[in-house]
């Protein structure tokens, strides 16, 4: 292990933090919240400190005498572990400084969540509405900054980013996009991911959205993070336009980085044809809208409110309303992504179910969406079929294909790895948080929503509620859990395996 290799990286990513928290000093500024604006440049000056530091005391390490990179696998690993823990405490610094946080745990929560786009916040509804700007701008910035992924972006400024770092931090890269350079993948996905975020950003401007508004959301929106600016979430606006461009893009972000990235390079026609072939595609599709009539018609069934309006609830009798609750909502826990436009947790049981199911699947490998992932469980269902096939005629080849090609075994181990490695942590992190005082549905429904990026869960983090009345302990073991779901286990478990930093 290269230890000053991994100081010289991690030193220049701290840098380029300190060049983003410049961002939101100048929202401030244009606010004329200046308290908060030069608390933002302080961030900004004190983590350009230590990443300088890092850098000056570990110049050339990363670099032969001869010019070639002397950082692997290793080092990549633990620059990506590293980054998003460090990135934490650095997005932390403008709420302390501003007084927006007292608490530095509060604080390094709600930097975590916004890094790792998990949206899970410490705030009340009553505090995001009085949050400045500039603050409101930096928690949206830190969603879209993480949901490309801040290694990647130092890929794509830094050409000895490397192949190390890039394979460490993007999961799900197709074989397509392995065969290119790397700083082009990296450049494809930043294309991509830049080119969404525009039209989402002009469309909900257009739909009635002021351009502050819309910047934090389309932000918000393509990171499947899920900030808002407003303490409603998207109810605050009450418009089905608005609902269903969200709704859109939602799924766009939830689908591999990779098919859009076809999409500019080989036409629409060839594109849409991969995609139609892609079983992670197809079923990805297809539990978004199977699951989505279901819940609408049990709402439908349920009926909300029934027209009496001192109940607080929508009146579902109405088929469109239904639909439309169910679709926002469904999406958006799916995807990961954590708005709200109804107080879902007030729904019949069936539907609160269907949401931790929906929770607990996710988005597609490769794209900003958190969850296990669509194709894993793809993979360990069909693996638990051919196993029963295998059992009934032992002789019998039964292999697991998946796009008609036949998955090596390599392959399925790793999907079913990590399907038992996330059932431990939820299980490990449900029982915690628990003994911390949470009542069952709040630690099983906050565990899973962090672990898997997706911000609310149910009962005292519910969609019309926070995380500010848990511990501390149970926050800083949820930030934890947050930044293990954002790179999927390994890259975080390495750091504790002693045998990672020896030479």
């Amino acid at each position: 292990m290269n230890l000053r290799a991994v100081g010289w990286l991690l030193g220049s990513l701290i840098l380029l933090l300190a060049g983003v928290l410049l961002v939101p000093a100048a929202v401030g500024f244009a606010f004329g919240e200046r308290k908060e604006a030069w608390s933002c440049i302080a961030s900004a000056a004190i983590a350009a400190a230590v990443g300088g530091g890092l850098v000056w005391s570990n110049r050339g390490s990363a670099l032969t005498p001869e010019g070639r990179l002397d950082y692997f696998r290793r080092e990549g690993l633990a620059v990506a572990g590293l980054t998003w823990f460090v990135a934490g405490l650095a997005g932390a610094l403008p709420f302390l400084l501003s007084g927006a946080m007292d608490s530095p745990v509060d604080a390094f929560f709600e930097s975590a969540s916004g890094f790792t786009t998990t949206g899970a916040t410490i705030l009340s509804a009553e505090a995001i509405d009085r949050l400045p700007h500039a603050l409101s701008f930096w928690r949206a910035l830190s969603h879209w900054v993480g949901g490309i992924g801040i290694v990647v972006v130092f890929v794509v400024i830094f050409p000895t980013g490397g192949r190390s770092l890039y394979r460490s931090e993007v999961s799900g890269v197709t074989r397509e996009a392995s065969l290119q350079r790397v700083r082009d993948s990296a450049l494809a996905l930043m294309r991509v991911y830049v080119l969404l975020t525009a039209v989402h950003l002009v469309l909900l401007w257009l739909a009635g959205l002021s351009w502050f508004d819309a910047t934090v959301h389309a932000f918000s929106t393509l990171a499947t993070g899920g900030f808002s600016n407003r303490g409603a979430s998207i109810s605050y606006y009450g418009s089905w336009v608005v609902e269903l461009i969200l709704i859109v893009f939602m799924v766009a972000a939830g689908i591999n980085f990779a098919l859009w990235d076809s999409f500019l390079r080989i036409g629409p026609r060839r594109a849409w044809r991969a995609a139609w072939e892609s079983n992670e595609v197809r079923l990805y599709g297809g539990l978004l809208v199977g699951a989505t009539l279901a819940m609408t018609l049990v709402l439908w069934a349920w009926g909300g409110s029934r027209g009496v309006e001192a109940s607080g609830l929508p009146d579902y009798t109405s088929f469109p309303r239904a639909l439309r609750d169910a679709a926002f909502n469904l999406v958006s826990i799916q995807t990961c992504t954590g708005y709200a436009t109804a107080d879902y947790d007030r729904w019949p049981d069936a539907c609160r179910l269907l949401l931790v199911v929906a929770m607990f699947v996710g988005a597609c490998a490769g794209s900003t969406g958190g969850g296990i992932k669509v194709v894993r469980l793809l993979i360990v269902a069909k693996a638990a079929f051919a196993g029963i096939l295998r059992f009934v005629r032992p002789r019998a080849i039964h292999d697991v294909r998946v796009d008609q090609r036949s998955l090596d075994d390599r392959f399925v181990a790793s999907a079913t790895r990590y399907f038992v490695l996330w059932v431990l942590a939820a299980v490990a992190g449900s029982i915690a948080i628990s003994l911390m005082g949470s009542d069952l549905v709040t630690s099983v429904t906050g565990v899973v929503a962090c672990l898997n990026n997706c911000g609310p869960g149910l009962a005292r983090v519910g969609p019309v509620l926070d995380y500010g009345a848990m511990s501390d302990g149970a926050k800083l073991l949820l930030a934890f859990l947050m930044i293990v779901g954002r790179l999927e286990f390994y890259a975080v478990a390495a750091l504790f395996v002693p045998g990672f930093w020896r030479r």
